[in-house]
């Protein structure tokens, strides 16, 4: 799975710094969210859920879930005050085949 990670360089928008963390263990964060999600298909997950269950915190997994969007491998469900998520179709049938 090709996962690219050229939208995360900057973490936050105020003046506070974050460590930088490489493409590698990007991706492996990436693809752990997709495991995860495939685990609990047909359920959806929030961020906090998902972000609780990777011991990372709120922000970044949301940032690498609105990449993995962008990628087409997650969709998402607005609540009325949270998102939930899930694998996306594509992305489950593309799985199946692998597993």
């Amino acid at each position: 799975m090709f996962l690219f990670y050229n939208a995360l360089i900057a973490f936050h928008q105020c003046g506070e710094k974050m460590s930088r963390i490489s493409e590698k263990n990007f991706n492996k964060i990436a693809e752990s969210i997709v495991q995860l999600l495939y685990d609990a298909h047909p359920i959806s997950m929030s961020t906090t859920q998902i972000a609780d269950a990777l011991a990372r915190d709120n922000e970044f997994t949301g940032k690498v879930l609105h990449f993995l969007l962008e990628k087409g491998l997650v969709a998402k469900r607005d609540r009325e005050n949270r998102i939930d998520w899930l694998l996306s179709k594509k992305a489950k049938e593309n799985y199946d085949k692998l597993v």
